[in-house]
């Protein structure tokens, strides 16, 4: 599987995210959706945003766990470090510049070689999009059955039961090769990536040991649930900043299918993809331009505020590292 040439287009397709931003913005009208932010309702949101520190809390349970299962430790402050330290380059720069940072972070904290630092991170990552996948397939189904008006309790238990299937496919030894292998290479920088190349053996040895047996896969599955539902929690508090008429159920049934939207490699910080997916399945309750503030409010109480509580952490990282002399 050959990533070259989606790298290579991928300036293009960002320039592609913003000019549908653009687009959004012109159809639903920036005036309106400024007027709408100015009068958000302050105690909603600040409760928003206080959320931050419980999804952050869980993250950093989930990374104490991995690195336990290696053998090492790590103490909760420090795990919760690994994740925020990552947080500003993953924001303002491409994403693997954040992910080296986390790795470096793993490896001097959680005492582990770089090797072992990076399958933690993968295995972190990877739980956290098969808990993103799991409640999107929910999201979906639910959207079908309520298009062809059909029980709403069946297609929550079939889409936990196609989620868990695919978790299946994607945990089969032979099939997490195949698939993380490139997208491993894609996300490491030069250095790491030669080093992986050299010693993948050792890499997926540790990979697999975070994932096998079975057993050891409830634990951090449940973990990044209760990370997500946050995310959730914390949108409807924004939602009800805004004063939108938005459900609770919507909302959190169909917010992970706008998350991995969101996350198509083709926009800078998800801006243009997310609005676009807000306004189709959030346009029945409210005004396009009442979206586009969300899509805004979900931005500034989430990676934003992250990205912010990181650049303590990084800075610790930074003084903890030996400089060369």
């Amino acid at each position: 599987m050959d990533l070259a040439p989606m790298k290579r287009l991928k300036p293009f397709a960002v320039v592609l995210g913003l000019i549908l931003y653009a687009l959004i913005l012109r159809k639903a009208g920036l005036h309106d959706s400024l007027e709408l932010l100015k009068r958000v309702q302050w105690g909603w949101l600040a409760l928003s945003f206080v959320f931050i520190l419980p999804e952050v809390l869980f993250k950093a349970l989930r990374v104490r766990v991995l690195v336990g299962r290696l053998g090492s430790h790590i103490s909760l402050k420090d795990a919760a470090d690994v994740y925020l330290s990552g947080q500003p380059l993953s924001t303002l720069t491409p994403s693997k510049l954040g992910d080296i940072v986390r790795v470096l972070g793993l490896s001097r904290w959680g005492k582990l070689p770089l090797t072992a630092a990076f399958s933690v991170h993968v295995a972190d990552k990877v739980y956290d999009l098969l808990a993103l996948g799991l409640l999107a397939c929910v999201g979906v189904l639910d959207l079908f059955t309520m298009a062809s008006r059909q029980d709403t309790a069946a297609s929550i238990l079939a889409g936990i039961l196609l989620g868990v299937l695919l978790m299946g496919l994607f945990l089969h030894p032979a099939w997490m090769r195949s698939i993380v292998k490139p997208v491993v290479m894609s996300l490491a920088p030069k250095k790491l990536a030669a080093q992986l190349s050299t010693h993948g053996g050792a890499f997926y040895e540790k990979l697999q040991e975070l994932f096998n047996p079975s057993q050891r896969v409830a634990l951090p599955f449940l973990i990044s649930i209760g990370a997500w539902a946050i995310v959730v929690l914390r949108a409807y508090f924004c939602v009800l900043a805004l004063g939108l008429p938005i459900p609770f159920g919507p909302l959190a049934l169909l917010l992970p299918v706008v998350i991995v939207i969101e996350f198509i490699p083709i926009s800078v910080l998800g801006f243009g993809l997310r609005e676009w997916a807000l306004i189709l399945f959030f346009s029945e309750y409210a005004a396009n331009s009442s979206l586009v503030s969300l899509g805004l409010l979900f931005l500034l109480t989430g990676p934003i505020v992250a990205a912010l509580l990181g650049v303590p952490a990084a800075l610790r990282l930074g003084e903890s590292i030996p400089k060369k002399p």
